[in-house]
């Protein structure tokens, strides 16, 4: 019995250590994304969930080494706690501004913060303010057109219903299309949706491809099931971290990287980057995602 229990305190110190080792590193994965709908090279760091945290100056020095042509946040930069500072997330904004431009999409911290004034304060209005400051581009059921590139980037905002917790809710037909407007077929349509529960809706409005964020890798990453939790109190999420083609198959990054010109890659899920409430990133490393999208 001894022996079991020291085998069992010995195992519980390690993942602790892993654990902790987890929450202070990042993992930097590639994509490369072939259309004949884009016209031009364009080069995009995505990044997602930052929740407040701290990047250690090698982050930046990693996106500069890759020189962007833009920068793409797929939301809960801050974590809407009332009357918390957000100074580390604000920070986050302006050194990723000086790097290349910004557009970010809202993730259910900002949007509670924007919907909910009488709970959070003028947090929503700070970010906004900061934003502005920085040149950082909020795009709120709004799209930002790189014309040379021919690809569109649409950030949408879908109600607080669908994040509740223990299940997903169904959608209407249009729903998605009310928020992000008719897609155009002419262009490649990229969409900044922050829950990727909802993917089967996403795909079905046309989306060339979706990016997303919001269940923080599943906490704790095992082989073959990947992600082990979900923020709405659900286990084994479909799509919690990696990149997944239009049926929604599991697709491993060095795979998409290889075979990107013959498969076709639909979405694109950041395990984030830093954490709120529970400090817990079990084999889980934060992401840092570089997408080149090209015609050949």
């Amino acid at each position: 019995m001894k022996y079991f229990l020291g085998a069992l305190i010995a195992c519980v110190a390690i993942l602790f250590i892993i654990n902790i080792v987890d929450l202070n590193r990042y993992v930097v994965r590639s994509v490369a994304i072939y259309d004949p709908k884009i016209k031009k090279r364009l080069k995009v760091c995505f990044v997602s969930d930052l929740h407040n945290y701290s990047c250690t100056p090698k982050f930046f020095e990693d996106i500069r080494e890759y020189a962007p042509d833009v920068i793409l946040c797929g939301g809960d930069t801050l974590t809407a706690v009332k009357k918390r500072k957000q100074d580390r997330a604000y920070d986050f904004l302006k050194k990723l501004s000086e790097i290349a431009p910004v557009y970010t999409a809202l993730g259910n911290h900002e949007y509670r913060a924007m919907i909910y004034p009488e709970i959070y304060g003028t947090l929503f209005d700070e970010f906004k303010s900061k934003c502005k400051e920085y040149g950082v581009r909020i795009l709120s059921d709004d799209a930002k057109f790189f014309e040379e590139c021919n690809i569109k980037v649409t950030g949408i905002n879908i109600d607080r219903s669908f994040y509740k917790r223990f299940k997903t809710y169904p959608m209407e037909e249009n729903y998605i299309e009310s928020l992000a407007g008719k897609k155009e077929e002419d262009k490649y349509n990229i969409l900044l949706a922050h829950n990727p529960d909802y993917f089967k809706y996403y795909n079905a409005y046309g989306s060339d491809l979706i990016l997303s964020g919001h269940v923080h890798g599943g906490l704790i990453r095992v082989p073959l099931l990947r992600g082990v939790a979900h923020p709405g109190f659900r286990f084994f999420p479909k799509y919690s971290g990696g990149v997944y083609d239009e049926n929604g198959k599991y697709v491993r990054y060095a795979d998409s990287y290889v075979s990107s010109k013959n498969a076709i890659i639909r979405l694109i899920v950041s395990c984030g980057i830093g954490f709120h409430t529970l400090p817990l990133r079990l084999f889980n490393p934060g992401e840092l995602i570089f997408i080149t999208f090209d015609s050949k």
